[in-house]
């Protein structure tokens, strides 16, 4: 499975980044995750709850931060396993500033089995899409109220 798009952000790229590298932050926009819990520099694990189509999952989930090019890039890599399957992948995020806007051009590659890969793969499209949506508005949410608290 292959994702890949962009999203602006109405932020300075070092707030979008410096929100993008704080694991609670990230722990919290994850959708299904109960948190995240450092194991490493730039290695985090996350018990996370999925549904997709019919198939509800648990994973347990490691993810890694590599070839971290602050405040312009990294590549994430993922691996996750649970009783309704298995995923692995790699993705890259990289943030560019664009018309006075922070752009996040995000792509990543995905290998997905067991009873989750089952639903077919239109409906996976379907729901990482959604996920992803999802979990950047949260993390625009979550960069407004830093900026609010800050200067407040």
């Amino acid at each position: 499975m292959h994702i890949e798009g962009s999203y602006d952000f109405n932020f300075q790229r070092e707030l979008v980044w410096d929100v993008l590298m704080d694991i609670d932050v990230l722990g919290s926009i994850i959708p299904g995750s109960k948190g995240l819990e450092e194991i490493g520099e730039n290695k985090y694990q996350s018990k996370l709850a999925v549904k997709v189509g019919p198939v509800n999952g648990k994973f347990e989930a490691s993810f890694e931060l590599v070839d971290v090019n602050e405040p312009e890039s990294y590549r994430l890599l993922v691996e996750g396993k649970g009783p309704a399957g298995h995923v692995s992948g790699a993705g890259l995020i990289s943030l560019a500033e664009e018309n006075g806007l922070t752009v996040m051009h995000y792509a990543g590659d995905a290998r997905i089995g067991g009873k989750i890969a089952a639903v077919g793969q239109r409906l996976l499209d379907v729901a990482a899409r959604q996920i992803t949506k999802q979990a950047l508005r949260k993390l625009s949410k979550q960069i407004e109220a830093r900026l609010e608290a800050t200067a407040g």
